[in-house]
């Protein structure tokens, strides 16, 4: 297995792992869920940060809604750290 440290879910749990050290996983939670006929399901992710939305999204596929969920709360990360600068 190949280690790509441009994945959306890598991307934010390292940018976690600078803010919280270890304790990162207890500072962010998902919430998934799907809707729609069994042969054609939305997925729909929202990923929390201390309890706060950082992102939401859907996909036809439930690590597709979680990786652009991500990619939403690792943007919103890096705008917030580089406004503090």
């Amino acid at each position: 297995m190949s280690y790509n440290n441009d994945h959306p879910r890598t991307k934010l749990n390292n940018e976690l792992q600078k803010m919280y050290g270890p304790s990162a996983p207890d500072h962010l939670r998902w919430e998934t869920y799907s809707q729609g006929p069994p042969n054609a399901l939305t997925w729909y992710a929202t990923v929390y940060i201390d309890d706060m939305n950082h992102g939401h999204a859907s996909s036809n596929t439930v690590g597709g809604a979680q990786d652009s969920a991500a990619q939403t709360a690792y943007n919103y990360l890096k705008r917030e750290r580089s406004s503090r600068r």
